[in-house]
């Protein structure tokens, strides 16, 4: 009686292991285009998801612009920051391609800018809101530097100062530097603005830091040997570097 009664057990056990695969087997068969038709709408549906997220993006990019004084905006602000953050957060779930894309649409909405608006406030003021755009993203795009750096366009340039500004330990000190021989003024405003901000962050050498001085002393040399009326907005945050003032405003274009 026992042997029958183990006997039975064990056979209920094996019937009890098929039972389940057989069921969801037989399920799948069943429903087979159902199923089909759920995974093929997987893509698209993260897809969506995906285009969502995106355009949240460019939603955080038109308000951190937005919310910038013109008297604040030459800075990077705390604001800027905390929406940095934000994207790069995203980024996690987007990958760096369709934010190098929205930062490749505003270098050449900066360049179109530069070449189809005459020079004035207008032109600055819209500019300015490039900028800050640009630093948004650029802790999410810092491993493109050296290509953002090497670009014949004035505006991948400015998003190479941009993520310079951001990211102060990645300031090129010698690029930096090179932009006041080359660039318009609105550049290296930013360019001085990025010298300003790697000589304020933590942690740099005093081979870094005097260096950065120097660079900053030669650039402030050039700009008032230059032609005309030299970018006084350039020349105040050079000064502050070399001789401690404080005053900073908007740089012009």
């Amino acid at each position: 009686m026992d042997n029958w009664a183990k006997l039975l057990t064990a056979v209920a056990a094996v019937l009890g292991a098929v039972a389940w695969p057989l069921a969801l087997f037989l399920t799948a068969l069943l429903f087979r285009e159902v199923l089909r038709s759920a995974i093929n709408r997987i893509p698209s549906m993260l897809d969506r998801v995906k285009t969502a997220s995106i355009a949240g993006v460019k939603v955080e990019l038109e308000r951190v612009a937005d919310a910038e004084t013109e008297e604040k905006a030459g800075k990077v602000t705390p604001n800027q920051k905390e929406v940095a953050a934000r994207i790069a957060v995203e980024k996690s779930d987007l990958g760096p391609q369709p934010l190098l894309k929205e930062l490749d649409r505003l270098c050449l909405e900066f360049d179109a800018l530069r070449r189809d608006f005459p020079s004035g406030d207008i032109r600055t003021r819209a500019m300015t809101r490039i900028v800050v755009q640009m630093r948004s993203l650029s802790p999410s795009l810092i491993e493109f530097l050296d290509a953002y750096k090497g670009s014949g366009s004035a505006g991948s340039r400015l998003a190479a100062i941009a993520m310079m500004q951001m990211v102060p330990m990645s300031a090129d000190v010698s690029w930096l530097e090179g932009r006041f021989s080359s660039e318009p003024p609105f550049l290296f405003y930013h360019a001085a603005l990025a010298l300003q901000n790697a000589l304020d962050s933590p942690g740099a050498s005093e081979k870094r830091l005097q260096e950065i001085r120097e660079a900053a002393r030669r650039a402030l040399e050039r700009v008032k040997s230059f032609n005309g009326v030299p970018d006084h907005s350039t020349i105040e945050v050079l000064e502050t570097m070399i001789v401690g003032t404080n005053s900073i405003a908007p740089g012009h274009d």
